[in-house]
């Protein structure tokens, strides 16, 4: 894991501008979680997590670590690519 991202692309700085977002990462900063866990843990549910992390995943905040089988269904574990996260935009 990085210990500081900084964040230049207007497209990834909005993608972290949404707090629940915020949320998420910080959660996957300090360990490594499934979808499912990010939601109980937030208190939301699994589809609308579901949505935020693979929002986070496209813009290469967080990555996929461990994929698990239990019970004939895949758990995927995301954590944070970075410890830290600066944003810094320059406007031309």
């Amino acid at each position: 894991m990085k210990e500081i991202l900084i964040l230049e692309d207007l497209v990834k700085i909005k993608s972290v501008a949404d707090p629940l977002r915020v949320k998420v990462l910080k959660i996957l900063i300090e360990r490594q979680a499934t979808v499912k866990q990010v939601a109980d843990f937030l208190g939301q549910s699994s589809a609308k997590m579901h949505y935020h992390v693979k929002e986070l995943e496209k813009q290469n905040l967080i990555k996929l670590v461990e994929t698990v089988e239990k019970g004939g269904i895949l758990e995927k574990y995301y954590r944070a690519i970075a410890k830290n996260y600066h944003l810094t935009y320059k406007i031309s």
